[in-house]
Order: structure tokens, then C-alpha cells, then sequence
């Protein structure tokens, strides 16, 4: 019986201690995301200018949101966004990762800084980089380039043609997340034991074949992690578009995001951006749960 109390009292205390260690990330999440989150879900249903009481008007803010075709647009351009550069970041991070696996020595190293540095860029740096890279006629380098080279036939206002300029944005945001997604899956290769690549040696198999049938499905829920992650931050990019575009020219890049601020902050329709803001939360979670069934595969233990 004596034994039993201890145990009860240990597991008591060791409850306790996990408790009061959780309680600080806990009140941190509680302040500034479950708060928040659900004062913003309480004001999309009604009409506050910033100041004073909310009224409570219903499904009217949604149904202006799906009716206003500036709102459609925006939240169209933001899934357009988020799912090109997740795909984008995807492959490029899993191809950056499978070539660090493949190179061997001092160079790893030296190529692990080359594709990782692209995460190291501020959007605002990086916005600004492409917008002088990307500029119309031969003021940008991309032109300059094309014109030197005698191909001025493919000369193009890149950041003004609806057919291009959320192309570009897209292949910028995904290029620049790729560093994060190569390190995830790198690391995750490295945890691969090497048992099964001798294996696969002693049958023949080239770097190739191990590649799509060891390392591949062997990663694949590293890939579902990363693949959340990338779109989440797709979905909100604010700083990179504003930044080469500021949504336009014409609103033809302009994102939720950039709709949500301007419409809150410049004409003070708070519970609308709210809606948009909480229309954006469902279609990323929408996304992510297809893409994460898309990859959806066997765990393996090793």
C-alpha cells in the first residue's frame, strides 16, 4: 500500500510539473491565437467601424464577400498563390535535398548554404530584388538579358500582364521556401538506415531506383508536413506582393491578404475583412486536408 501512495504521489508531482511547464506556451497561444480567432469568427457576423459596439448582422459580410467580385478575385489570386509555390517549393526542396544526399564531402556543405539562402532573404529584399530583375522593357535584367541574346521577341512587361504576374509572385514564394522544405526532408533521409540502401546495392539498384522506392516513400510524411507548411504561408503572403505589385496593376495580383488590410484599416469595414479573413482559414484548411490525402501513405518503422 505504501508503495502504491508513493507511486500516486510521484505521478502527481510529475502531472504537475508538465502542467506548469506547458502553462506558459499555453497562455502564449491562448493571447494570440484562440483569442484572437474567435473574436475574429464573433465579428464577421457583424458591422464594426473600429469604435463603439458591434451590430450583429448575420451572413451578410459573407454574402458581400462572395458577391463582390474584387473579394473573388483576391481570394482566387491567394489559393492561385499558395497551391503554384507549394508545388513549386515541394519540388524544388525534395530535388535540392535528393542532390545534397547524393554529393558527398566538402562541397555538401557549401551546396547546403547555396540552397538554403533563399529562406535567408526578407520577403521585402527579395520583392525588391525581382522587381528590378522582372521590370518592363530593358530596365529589367530578365529583358536586358533576353535582348542581348537576341531573343527581344520574348521581351515582356512581366509584372503587368494578367497572364504572367501571379506566375512570377507564385515562382518567387515557392523558390524562396524551397531552402525549408530541403532541410526537412535532408534530415529526414539522413534518419533512412543505410541497411536498406545496401540492400537495394546488392540487387543493382542505381541511385534512382533507391530514390523512388526507398527514399521517397520514406519521407512522404515529411513531405505532408511540409507541404502544409508551405501553403499556409503562401495563403498570407502580404509583404512579398506588396512589395513588387501592391495588387496591381488593375488588381490583377491582388491577394486576400492585401484586401483584408485595406478594406479594415482603410475603410474601416472590420467585420467584412474579418470574413474574408475567415473565408481564407477554410479554404487552406480545405487545401491542406486534399493535399495531405494526396500524399497520404504507409507509416514505416525502422
Amino acid at each position: 500500500m505504501d508503495r502504491k501512495v508513493k507511486k500516486k504521489g510521484v505521478n502527481r508531482k510529475i502531472v504537475l510539473a508538465g502542467f506548469l511547464f506547458m502553462l506558459p506556451a499555453f497562455l502564449i497561444i491562448l493571447v494570440t491565437i484562440i483569442i484572437p480567432l474567435l473574436w475574429n469568427i464573433y465579428l464577421s457576423f457583424c458591422e464594426w467601424k473600429g469604435g463603439g459596439t458591434p451590430s450583429f448582422v448575420g451572413l451578410a459580410n459573407y454574402i458581400q464577400s462572395f458577391t463582390t467580385k474584387g473579394t473573388r478575385d483576391a481570394i482566387a489570386h491567394s489559393l492561385f498563390i499558395g497551391i503554384i509555390s507549394t508545388l513549386v517549393s515541394v519540388f524544388l526542396g525534395v530535388g535540392f535535398a535528393l542532390a545534397l544526399y547524393r554529393i558527398k564531402g566538402k562541397l555538401s556543405g557549401a551546396a547546403r548554404v547555396i540552397f538554403y539562402s533563399p529562406s535567408m532573404i526578407p520577403m521585402t529584399v527579395l520583392g525588391l530584388l525581382f522587381t528590378f530583375i522582372f521590370a518592363a522593357s530593358d530596365k529589367g535584367l530578365l529583358n536586358a538579358v533576353l535582348a542581348a541574346m537576341g531573343l527581344e521577341s520574348l521581351k515582356h512587361a512581366w509584372l503587368s500582364d494578367r497572364n504572367t504576374v501571379l506566375w512570377v509572385i507564385a515562382f518567387i514564394q515557392g523558390w524562396r521556401s524551397s531552402g525549408t522544405i530541403m532541410m526537412l526532408s535532408y534530415t529526414a533521409m539522413l534518419n533512412i538506415p543505410s541497411s536498406l540502401f545496401e540492400s537495394a546495392e546488392l540487387e543493382g539498384c542505381g541511385f534512382i531506383k533507391k530514390s523512388r522506392y526507398i527514399i521517397l516513400p520514406l519521407i512522404k510524411q515529411t513531405v505532408r508536413l511540409a507541404l502544409s507548411m508551405t501553403l499556409v504561408w503562401a495563403f498570407k503572403t502580404y509583404d512579398l506582393v506588396w512589395t513588387m505589385t501592391q495588387g496591381g496593376p488593375a488588381n490583377l495580383s491582388m491577394t486576400a491578404p492585401i484586401m483584408m488590410i485595406k478594406t479594415g484599416f482603410s475603410y474601416n469595414q472590420y467585420g467584412y475583412a474579418a470574413a474574408i479573413g475567415i473565408i481564407c482559414t477554410v479554404l487552406i484548411g480545405l487545401c491542406i486536408i486534399f493535399g495531405r490525402s494526396v500524399l497520404k501513405g504507409e507509416n514505416y518503422e525502422y
